[in-house]
């Protein structure tokens, strides 16, 4: 049995992280779509923090930056005030960054030093300080990738940073949407299943291909293979890419750092993961009709996300559609967690061995 304490000022402090995140994923999604992300050179927690002030301070940072690959390969020509352009972006989404940590750890200590966690809170808590710790080092360590001898930072590491936000945002929501629903009389079942439950299998399914695609997008955005084909279906004058028809490639990896495959890939991964969301939605629609409201604004989201898609190709990439692409995938994501989530209260009494209210 799982001990939740039933307590607003968590429920208001889940629902100020979870707006925050989202609002984080926003403005990487700029940062990155500007190029932005490598304008700071380097990485301090406690010195990075003020901005710069005057001349002095801003020619120092763009001496810096004049150092990196980004300049010497593609902005050998920038300005400084084309620099400060860019450089705003990332300043803004370290801050921000900072300014998350701060929102969640200083509460998190309140409510360990006041009791106001169960043993599982306890764990589940430190668990997402720890992601979150984590999130922040993986964040130098992908901007640290385009510092080195080529002005990109890794795919890789970029599908990595995005997916643990994604992560940390899901079980916040989760466990946030758990809470929300205590205090309208229901909870968590008894002696249920999760495992054996149908719709929950459909919905972790569903889950894992959102997911699956979020990072196949992610290698898409740092390989920039959203401009390698701009048509659809068809990627240029047929449906595979060259390097599948020439056969030029030894092994899987090649395909990972090809424009071309990666583009194809999310574009495979996109479309199965549309079919089997509509066809579980409707399944669930159908037969249960407490979530039936999500499952219709889950097909929605997918047909509107996916249309996006494919308008942001067309349209070779623009800033703002491209932002909400991003943020299309974390409202797909959100839906279906909630989806998740709704489905294990069932309306039966709260099994909680302690519930207290503030």
């Amino acid at each position: 049995m799982v001990t939740i304490i039933k307590s607003k000022s968590k429920l208001y402090w889940l629902l100020v992280n979870a707006i925050m995140i989202v609002l984080m994923v926003s403005i990487g999604g700029i940062t990155r779509l500007t190029d932005s992300g490598l304008s700071m050179t380097e990485w301090s927690l406690i010195g990075g923090i003020l901005p710069p002030t005057n001349y002095d301070s801003w020619l120092l940072l763009f001496e810096k930056y004049k150092l990196s690959p980004e300049f010497q390969i593609k902005n050998y020509d920038m300005t400084l005030s084309e620099f400060k352009n860019i450089f705003f972006w990332e300043y803004f989404h370290r801050i921000w960054g900072r300014l998350i940590g701060v929102v969640f750890f200083v509460p998190f200590i309140l409510f360990w030093i006041f009791k106001r966690f169960s043993f599982f809170e306890k764990f589940f808590f430190s668990f997402l300080l720890f992601l979150g710790s984590f999130q922040a080092f993986m964040g130098w360590f992908m901007v640290k990738s385009g510092l080195i001898d080529k002005p990109d930072v890794s795919h890789f590491r970029l599908s990595a940073h995005l997916s643990i936000a994604f992560i940390i945002y899901s079980c916040i929501l989760y466990f946030g949407w758990t809470k929300f629903r205590l205090f309208s009389g229901k909870g968590l079942l008894k002696n249920y299943d999760f495992y054996k439950s149908k719709y929950n299998l459909i919905l972790l399914t569903s889950i894992i291909l959102t997911i699956l695609t979020i990072i196949s997008g992610a290698f898409v955005a740092g390989t920039k293979a959203g401009w390698a084909y701009n048509n659809f279906p068809l990627m240029g004058d047929n449906f595979l890419p060259p390097i599948f028809i020439d056969r030029d490639y030894s092994n899987f990896i090649d395909l990972l750092y090809d424009q071309g495959s990666i583009q194809f890939f999310h574009r495979i991964l996109a479309t199965t993961t549309l079919i089997i969301l509509l066809l579980g939605s409707v399944y669930i629609k159908r037969n249960v009709f407490f979530i039936g409201f999500l499952a219709k604004a889950l097909i929605v989201a997918l047909s509107l996300q996916y249309l996006l898609g494919i308008l942001i190709l067309k349209l070779y990439v623009p800033i703002p559609l491209g932002v909400m692409h991003q943020i299309g995938s974390l409202v797909v994501l959100s839906i279906l967690i909630t989806m998740l989530a709704e489905n294990n209260m069932k309306g039966a009494k709260f099994s909680c061995s302690l519930v207290k209210n503030d």
